[in-house]
């Protein structure tokens, strides 16, 4: 048997919209070529029993688990952290977490307003629950981690509030979205394109996570970080 290590990137799943993870795809494939020393694939959490098969089915390889979710909330701490246990096994925080998800996010939104002369409000949309909980926690995080950069910052949601419909129209220009989303589906395509296109002052800048070319790249650093401390 191949001693290979694995590296499992771990979604939630698509529903509506773009629904054939198709994103998730293209990211495992660019991760599998800047990290060509491990296997590379995926899982999704939001189908019960899927991670658990995954993980035994690496048998006693090193295993690195890398949650592309954007909080510590009930898919992680009930679909993957029960079972990414046991010697050689590592279950990252979730991507918002890390340490270099905030300045990521940052530089990108920097990128698409260096021509405006005022820096933008910002505002992060995620999708919350009806119970508030980790979701909005997390995002409320990287908010605060953006703060140095981006001073006016404020989180707003799906399914809890303020919602993020509420948040965009008491937002004065110039502003600017982040969607706090992976995939192309029911929330980061459907969902976010229509608060923005329907947003009463339209923003300067408006974009996903899922979508920023450089998320492959910061998701092979943590994967490259992980496979240094193996040798």
């Amino acid at each position: 048997m191949t001693d290979r290590p694995v590296i499992l990137l771990a979604a939630h799943g698509e529903r509506g919209g773009a629904a054939n993870n198709t994103r998730l795809a293209g990211i495992v494939e660019q991760v599998g070529g800047a990290v060509p020393e491990a296997d590379v694939g995926s899982v999704l959490v939001n189908v019960e029993g899927v991670v658990d098969r995954a993980v035994a089915a690496c048998g006693p390889r090193p295993l690195l688990v890398l949650p592309l979710l954007f909080s510590d909330g009930f898919f992680f701490g009930h679909r993957l952290k029960p079972f990414v246990t046991g010697s050689g096994r590592v279950l990252r925080p979730p991507l918002a977490l890390w340490r270099g998800f905030a300045p990521f996010l940052a530089d990108n939104l920097a990128l698409r307003t260096i021509s405006h002369a005022a820096d933008p409000r910002v505002v992060l949309v995620a999708h919350g629950s009806k119970t508030p909980g980790r979701s909005s926690a997390c995002a409320r995080q990287v908010a605060q981690a953006m703060q140095a950069r981006y001073g006016r910052i404020e989180a707003g949601f799906l399914e809890e509030t303020p919602f993020a419909a509420d948040v965009f129209a008491a937002t004065e220009a110039p502003w600017a979205a982040i969607g706090l989303f992976l995939g192309e589906g029911l929330h980061g395509g459907e969902d976010f394109d229509v608060l923005v296109s329907t947003a009463k002052q339209q923003p300067i800048a408006a974009f996903t996570a899922g979508e920023l070319p450089g998320l492959p790249g910061l998701i092979s650093a943590e994967a490259r970080e992980w496979l240094g401390q193996l040798t």
